[in-house]
């Protein structure tokens, strides 16, 4: 049977940048595909609403993109070439030390470790757990769950979180997850630019709000060129 794909967008008027949509348009798309935005306030309902008119319409997979990412036109081709139950591109967190979105590893509580990536690493790799940020789901993980299927503070009661929880149920009802670490994916962020003056060298400090800061040599002419 041919795929029948409901690309779905669950923060349709919150995008970090316009050209998110560019991306959108420019992705390799099998016939039949369609398309979805919700609107609100809330990922968890907007998400399951997209769900609901992807079973409706006899679609065979869904694809959650967030609006902050920047993907390959090829990517939903490749994630449907492998057949699996779910598989996400590799996309990696905001805040340094910008740790991959995937996860190998889920204790008895659902907390996940992520996986991290070492020398060699490529192509097909089974995880535990990911965001919904650029993942391919089968509609029978849908048609198999019970509704709700996307909800809030599940994991940690006071935190705004909709995909761990998720996942952790997935592989309880029998899925099996995976990334594709060949589509890479871009995360749209947020960043301060600090001078930073050291050892009688400047130098640029990007500040993610994350862990650390990275400091790389400030750019300048010589001297001579700017005489």
């Amino acid at each position: 049977m041919n795929p029948k794909v409901m690309i779905c967008i669950p923060t349709a008027e919150y995008a970090r940048r316009a050209d998110f949509y560019d991306y959108v348009d420019m992705m390799s798309k099998p016939e039949g595909t369609l398309s979805t935005r919700a609107h609100g306030q809330s990922p968890a309902r907007n998400r399951n609403l997209m769900i609901k008119e992807a079973l409706k319409n006899d679609c065979t997979h869904v694809l959650f993109i967030d609006d902050d990412t920047v993907f390959p036109p090829d990517m939903l081709i490749k994630l449907l070439a492998h057949d699996k139950d779910v598989i996400t591109g590799l996309y990696l967190m905001r805040n340094f030390p910008h740790q991959p979105i995937i996860f190998d590893r889920s204790d008895d509580l659902g907390r996940c470790s992520h996986r991290y990536l070492y020398e060699g690493d490529t192509g097909l790799v089974p995880i535990v757990n990911c965001g919904l940020g650029c993942c391919l789901i089968k509609i029978e993980v849908f048609k198999t769950m019970p509704e709700p299927w996307i909800t809030l503070g599940e994991a940690e009661p006071d935190h705004w979180c909709d995909d761990i929880s998720f996942f952790n149920r997935v592989r309880k009802h029998g899925f099996k997850l995976f990334c594709d670490l060949t589509v890479l994916v871009g995360h749209m962020a947020s960043v301060t630019l600090y001078p930073a003056y050291e050892n009688g060298n400047w130098y640029v400090v990007y500040d993610t709000n994350g862990t650390g800061k990275v400091s790389i040599p400030m750019i300048s002419p010589a001297r001579e060129k700017v005489a």
